[in-house]
């Protein structure tokens, strides 16, 4: 396995792909003008306040009010301390009051007619560790870190850092503290987790100062932080320890990586390059894999995976389709015959059927991550008869999404072939980032053949025409796009209708016109 991370910058967007054995495996894109607000903290003005609905809304100078749930609100400290209270009156008393000015945080962005949704629970990111300096002072570790031993001396080692440093509030070990498994590992990592503690708390101190700038000033609302923009955030949250190399296209993007690094990943400091041959594009290049098989260029590989159709090794294939409620991939044999020697055409047919989801199960993994494939997934995995295969299918594919830092969960194959899964969304799906919906088809994937868009304007005109008054013969003119003009025009529908109408018939070409587009014009 060999992985790498390239970067292509603009002053209009930036795209990161981490590639592995020259195949992408994750997409990650920011754009100057929707940029993401999450990890942004704002002092906000409370403007409504729903405790019915567990609801807070508040102004944070953006077009649409940021909504506050129940659960993100920060309770004060007599609040928490006071262990009388019954929960209803906690409850009421927790809310804050309409034009009171309060400190949040994005967590999730805008979504069509609604605003950003915001916390009260401040979390400031570094490589190792999350600070959390509005909440009690706590330790924590990462859900992913799964092996008992390991979170029992990351939470000893966290307890008694917090101890040293005499820190108000609390902080997480994030799941790249997952290889300090021994003693020694541990020591090394806990330098770095204290100098980015001190990092963290210089932070939050930077904010609290503007915090206390932005009240002298009496300002409704201010961006107190704004989180790091692609490039720098990927040391802290993208690149991992296996990656071998970053290779970045814009000069300025390279150095302040450079720098970045020495804050959030030392080590890699010297895997950094500079990619300066603007005749050759950084994400032109085709990488040989681990095979030394030259694999399609990064663009074409991004090209492919807006495509519904995947193609597996063997001749198989994917079918990806999104719908608004959920994502179907559906697994076909295609040319895939299989080379089984046996006689028995059902033997041969069930190793087929097998192998082809064992290619379809690695293809699903890498496809969810470069996609970024997220919400309720339903797998449609080629009918197998033979017991072992029905288990052994779940099983590799709980195997292949290990690799995925989304948090997934599968379901055993049902009978019908099935396999339900879900994945956590964490940002829009490539899908979604580079696309919207087709105008002629809204999105539906399908438009109307062209003999139907025919028989729909003739029908349309002899209801106009029936109900035309006139005396004098109707001149109609029907505008229409070229490859409707020339069905019509092919056909006899038309003259027919002229004479059973006695009306003089023109079509008008507007290449501006869709398939389905027309308009009839009776004089």
């Amino acid at each position: 396995m060999s992985k790498h991370a390239l970067i292509n910058a603009t002053a209009f967007e930036t795209r990161l792909v981490i590639t592995d054995d020259g195949r992408i495996d994750e997409v990650f894109i920011e754009r100057t003008q929707t940029r993401s607000l999450v990890g942004n903290i704002y002092l906000g003005t409370v403007i409504r306040v729903l405790p019915a609905m567990g609801s807070v809304f508040i102004d944070i100078g953006r077009e649409r009010s940021a909504f506050l749930s129940q659960s993100d609100i920060m309770p004060s400290i007599h609040q928490r301390q006071d262990e009388h209270s019954t929960q209803s009156k906690l409850d009421l008393r927790l809310f804050p009051k309409v034009g009171e000015r309060i400190v949040v945080q994005v967590t999730k962005d805008e979504i069509s007619t609604k605003g950003v949704r915001v916390t009260m629970h401040v979390a400031l990111a570094g490589r190792y560790l999350v600070y959390l300096p509005t909440s009690p002072q706590s330790v924590g570790v990462s859900t992913r870190i799964g092996v008992k031993a390991h979170r029992n001396k990351l939470k000893a080692h966290l307890m008694a850092l917090l101890d040293r440093t005499s820190l108000v509030g609390g902080v997480i070990a994030r799941s790249t503290c997952k290889q300090a498994f021994d003693d020694e590992t541990l020591v090394k990592m806990g330098e770095c987790m204290q100098a980015e503690l001190d990092h963290l708390c210089m932070l939050w101190a930077d904010i609290s100062q503007a915090r206390t700038q932005a009240s002298l000033q009496k300002a409704k609302h201010a961006l107190l932080y704004q989180e790091l923009p692609l490039a720098e955030r990927a040391l802290r949250d993208i690149i991992t320890d296996d990656i071998k190399s970053v290779w970045i296209d814009d000069k300025t993007t390279y150095q302040q990586m450079l720098r970045a690094s020495h804050t959030f990943m030392p080590s890699i400091a010297s895997a950094i390059y500079h990619h300066d041959k603007p005749t050759t594009p950084l994400f032109a290049q085709s990488v040989p894999d681990k095979y030394h098989l030259s694999v399609p260029n990064i663009e074409t590989q991004l090209a492919d995976a807006l495509l519904r159709r995947c193609p597996l090794p063997s001749g198989g294939y994917l079918i990806i389709e999104h719908t608004e409620a959920m994502t179907t991939i559906d697994v076909n044999t295609g040319s895939f015959v299989g080379q089984s020697k046996t006689n028995s055409q059902s033997k041969a047919s069930m190793n087929v059927a097998y192998e082809t989801n064992k290619e379809a199960v690695t293809a699903i993994a890498r496809e969810l991550k470069v996609r970024n494939i997220s919400g309720i997934i339903i797998l449609d995995f080629i009918d197998m008869d033979e017991p072992t295969h029905r288990q052994m299918v779940p099983d590799m594919l709980a195997q292949a999404l290990k690799s995925d830092s989304a948090t997934t969960n599968i379901t055993q194959i049902s009978k019908l072939g099935l396999i339900e899964m879900t994945r956590k969304r964490t940002r829009l799906s490539l899908s979604d980032e580079l696309c919207v919906s087709c105008p002629t088809c809204h999105g539906t994937g399908r438009i109307k053949s062209l003999q139907t868009v025919a028989f729909e304007i003739l029908r349309s005109l002899m209801s106009q025409l029936a109900s035309n008054t006139s005396f004098k013969k109707p001149n109609v003119t029907i505008q229409v796009n070229q490859a409707v003009a020339d069905h019509l025009s092919s056909h006899q529908d038309l003259s027919n209708l002229q004479k059973i109408t006695n009306s003089s018939i023109h079509l008008s070409i507007n290449t501006t016109y869709h398939q389905e587009q027309y308009v009839i014009l009776v004089e």
